[in-house]
């Protein structure tokens, strides 16, 4: 037997091929049955196995009669007949079962028959020869033999002649001829014919059996490697694709590594040794473009092969069509370029290698893939090797190439990118090269790492180099500050922020404020509005300036736009807002992908002007950019955008799945801020959609965010405070909802609280003010809503100033005069957009109609009510249907706990309600309990008796 690579592991654990085995079975019971000669090839890739699974078969198979074994080899392909020699010759050990025949006649006496090439001028006599050949494995096969020809690829061509008589002649003995070579390498796909199907056919026995031998199933691959875990199984299986001669040469501890990288594996020696016979006779060109090849790695052509093997381009081409017609390469289909036929036959030809002449020869790969414009990753892996080297000969060359690829590869895989800047501010911190190469490395770098959210990598190389930066006329310095700036605003740090933007942006050069000015202005207006003080106006700086990029332009502009509208100046918000949208929707996506900020406060200034349309189409638009470039550090604030602006249209497990996702991107950037503002926006959906555990998750979401979020005076402290404000009045705490309304106001006029959205606020005063029974002040705050709304004009806000005055009119008992206010409120909410209130208005409706005795008003309203509900995904429109318009103690129920009264007065017990609302019977215990506070009953039927006087009392 040969030592191929398949027996080149030290393992002899032998897996799979049962079909394969049953047909060498089969092919042995003909031979023996009907004693007649019998051809079965086994063919397949370099590597399946051939060898190995013929020695088992012969093992398990065929262990009753002789068997011989010859074997070709590439150093004797001028020897004629050398496989039958290498079987039959008494040179080797006499196979098991054969006895010397007393003949007269041997190979070597039937190969001296054949003439030399040059001088075959009769075929009769070549015919002669083969005949004899014929009689002498007659002889051996009279008794039965297996005679295995093995690697026919590298046969002689008297071999195969022999082989093609054979078939044409067969023998009159029981000979099973089994044929193994790579179909590949032969000359055509099937040089000894078709095989025969006869037996599938008509019956009869067939003559030609062809086995093909496959890859191993990653089950099979298991099993041969019993002893290594299901990770580097998997890893193993997916570098060499199942082939077991592949598979044999991965030494165990290669597991560790990537499978997808091939760098840093070594393979056994003896795997080298196996496949080193593939190539060792090779010419010194093709030996050249073949090492050269191993150290391109990557699909290559013959150009770049011609620079790396230092080959004339001629000799380039020839000499890979031969190492094509070997198999040792391929080509790629549908290119003109070739690779290895396998990555572990590439990685043994590179270790093959001399390290030195590899060394020059990356740096000459490198050179040319340059030249020819090569792939980011090509160029950057050998880069990569090169500056692995002990010798630093290469490291302004190879940091140029990383730099420059990073920046091609950072909007598709910026992880990629970040990791090959990090190798070149590496190599470069050691050495004693310019200051200013690192700090312009480090700034790439910490840019693309702010992109993809490493923010505290991104302020600790930033807080570094920024002092390195010297004030320029280009603005280089300014934009690294505007950039540093809002790293820190990112973190929630607005005073640091706005400080440092405003220091340089007092110090700027003249001439070149508008260079990095705009960003720098745009920083300290976002920082101002975040950390409660908006800034309206243009820095003194600015004022003058033309200049700028479009996208920056529209940035600053946007940011005003939003100060604006936080400060009840909508006019001026309004025309900001126009100016802004009109340059950022004439701009290219690849302009404004770099300003995510800016889609953000363009998107938020329209919700608040309530163009709901516009903002979803701004924020949609960003939405996609970002995700298009895996820019996590604008991903975050425009979920958290558009899942205001879903919420305020109705679309309430929209705006819980964004703010959600927003969550997540705020933990995996480490954003405290941004992930208080992500569980503020979760807690006031979830509260709004009224399901049985909406209550309690609302508030404990809530809670979480005013815990993050402390400072009252930050924007982002004032929407965690409002969030558990409206979660505690939906879940029957109107107390702490005033309190913190207040708090957060910081007087009673709000003040503090955006002016475009106070009478909101002022409404949801006035809500838990009704719920606590205290309509003289729920009256002055529905007042000071409808103020409000004079002042701002939103058709949205008017809504809520005259839904809570409507309120208020029901809960005193005037529920005529309450249903204009109300049918007013749901035809403002319509026109602002605001599908959920707008159903909530009409619930209100339709209860102040019914008790005033208009049925058609009411039973209209309560249809449209409960259509919108359904769209937004509520169940407290349906809830509060079903209250009656009773005194105060109805009031300070929560819809949720007056169901449960309803349920409880119909007999029905805390077990059967649980189960009629998926709730446990303790909690259905607690609703009850609070209930009996709030009704003033002490006992089941006193809160029987109190509803049915409630529901006459309606009726």
């Amino acid at each position: 037997m040969t030592t191929g690579l398949e027996n080149a592991s030290i393992d002899p654990h032998f897996v799979g091929r049962q079909e394969q085995l049953a047909r060498i079975r089969r092919a042995q019971a003909t031979v023996l049955g009907r004693g007649r000669q019998m051809l079965c090839e086994v063919v397949g890739e370099p590597g399946t196995g051939k060898t190995r699974f013929v020695h088992e078969a012969v093992r398990r198979c065929v262990p009753t009669i002789p068997w011989a074994v010859g074997t070709c080899s590439p150093d004797e392909r001028g020897v004629p007949f050398h496989v039958f020699r290498h079987a039959f010759t008494a040179g080797q050990a006499p196979p098991r079962g054969l006895r010397a025949r007393s003949t007269g006649e041997t190979w070597a006496q039937s190969a001296a028959e054949v003439p030399p090439a040059p001088a075959r001028a009769s075929d009769a006599r070549r015919f002669r020869t083969y005949q004899l050949a014929r009689r002498l494995i007659g002889l051996a096969a009279r008794d039965g033999l297996v005679l295995v020809l093995d690697d026919l690829h590298w046969a002689d061509a008297s071999s195969t002649g022999l082989i093609a008589h054979l078939l044409r002649y067969p023998v009159p003995a029981p000979l099973l001829l089994v044929l193994v070579y790579r179909p590949r390498q032969m000359a055509t796909p099937m040089p000894f014919g078709p095989p025969d199907h006869r037996d599938h056919v008509d019956g009869a026995a067939t003559t030609h059996e062809r086995i093909e031998l496959h890859p191993l199933s990653r089950a099979e691959v298991a099993l041969l490697h019993p002893r290594v875990g299901p990770p580097e199984v998997r890893a193993r299986y997916d570098l060499t694709g199942g082939n077991p001669g592949y598979l044999a040469a991965l030494p165990i501890e290669s597991a560790d590594t990537d499978p997808t990288r091939t760098v840093g594996v070594r393979l056994s020696d003896a795997a080298v040794a196996a496949l080193r016979r593939e190539w060792s006779g090779l010419p010194a060109v093709d030996l050249a473009c073949l090492r050269a090849g191993a150290i391109v790695d990557a699909p290559f052509g013959t150009d770049v092969l011609a620079e790396v093997a230092q080959v004339p381009a001629s000799l380039a081409v020839e000499a890979g069509w031969r190492l094509a017609r070997l198999d040792l390469i391929r080509r790629v289909p549908g290119t003109g370029r070739f690779a290895f036929r396998h990555p572990v036959l590439r990685m043994a030809v590179a270790q093959d290698t001399d390290p030195a002449w590899q060394s020059e020869a990356c740096a000459r790969a490198l050179t040319a893939l340059v030249e020819l414009g090569a792939p980011p990753a090509d160029r950057a892996r050998y880069a990569e090797r090169l500056l692995a080297l002990p010798n630093g000969r290469w490291v302004d060359r190879c940091v140029n190439v990383l730099c420059r690829a990073a920046q091609e590869v950072r909007r598709e895989t910026p992880d990629v990118a970040i990791r090959w800047l990090r190798l070149a501010l590496r190599a470069l911190r050691p050495t004693a090269g310019p200051t200013q190469r690192r700090r312009d490395v480090s700034l790439a770098l910490a840019q693309i790492t702010g992109e993809a959210g490493n923010l505290a990598e991104s302020r600790a190389l930033l807080q570094e180099i920024v002092p390195l930066f010297p004030a320029d006329q280009e603005g280089r310095r300014a934009q690294a500050v505007a950039l540093w700036a809002r790293v820190e605003r990112l973190l929630g740090n607005y005073a640091e922020a706005a400080a440092i933007s405003r220091r340089e942006l007092a110090a700027l050069p003249a001439g070149t404020a508008f260079v990095g000015g705009y960003r720098l202005a745009t920083e300290i207006g976002a920082a101002g509005i975040l950390s409660g003080r908006p800034t309206v106006g243009l820095p003194d700086g600015l004022s003058g300036e033309p200049g700028g990029s479009g996208a920056d332009r529209a940035g600053l502009l946007a940011v005003r736009s939003l100060a604006a509208a936080h400060d009840g100046a909508l006019d001026d918000a309004r025309g900001l807002l126009d100016d802004g949208a009109r340059i950022v929707d004439s701009l290219p996506d690849r302009d404004v992908r770099d300003h995510p900020d800016c889609l953000t406060a363009l998107g938020l200034t329209e919700l608040y002007l309530e163009r709901q349309a516009d903002a979803a189409r701004h924020l949609d638009r960003g939405l996609t950019l970002v995700r298009a470039a895996h820019r996590d550090d604008g991903l975050c604030q425009l979920l958290l955008g558009r899942s205001q602006v879903a919420y305020h249209c109705g679309e309430l497990n929209t705006a819980i799945a964004l703010a959600t996702e927003a969550g997540i991107v705020a933990r995996r950037i480490g954003s405290h801020h941004l992930l208080s503002f992500a569980l503020a926006f979760e807690a006031e959906a979830t509260a709004w959609r009224g399901g049985l555990r909406d209550d309690d998750r609302a508030v404990a979401l809530a809670r979480s965010a005013t815990g993050i979020a402390t400072d009252l005076a930050t924007w982002c402290g004032r929407t965690a405070a409002m969030a558990l404000a409206s979660a505690a009045l939906l879940a029957g705490d109107p107390a702490t909802c005033a309190d913190l309304v207040r708090s957060a106001g910081g007087d009673s006029r709000l003040s503090r609280l955006q002016s475009t959205l106070r009478p909101r606020w002022f409404e949801l005063l006035c809500a838990a003010a009704l719920a606590a029974g205290d309509t003289d002040d729920a009256e002055r705050q529905a007042r000071l809503a409808m103020a409000e709304a004079d002042q701002v004009g939103l058709p949205g806000q008017r809504g809520f100033a005259e839904a809570a005055y409507g309120e208020v009119l029901l809960a005193r008992g005037e529920a005529s005069v309450a249903v204009p206010h109300l049918e007013t409120a749901a035809d403002l909410f319509r026109s602002g957009g605001m599908v959920l209130r707008r159903s909530l208005a009409l619930a209100s409706l339709a209860r102040a109609a019914e008790a005033a005795d208009q049925t058609g008003v009411a039973a209209r309203a309560r249809r449209r009510a409960l259509e919108l509900a359904g769209w937004c995904g509520t169940e407290r429109v349906a809830l509060r249907l079903a209250r009656p318009v009773g005194p105060r103690e109805v009031a300070a129920l929560t819809d949720r706990e007056w169901h449960i009264a309803r349920l409880a007065a119909t007999g029905a017990t805390s077990r059967l309600i649980g189960r009629q609302l998926n709730i446990s019977p303790r909690t259905v215990e607690a609703h009850l309990t609070r209930i009996y506070r709030k009704a003033g009953v002490a006992s089941r039927s006193a809160l029987v008796a109190w509803v049915a006087r409630l529901d006459d009392t309606d009726r």
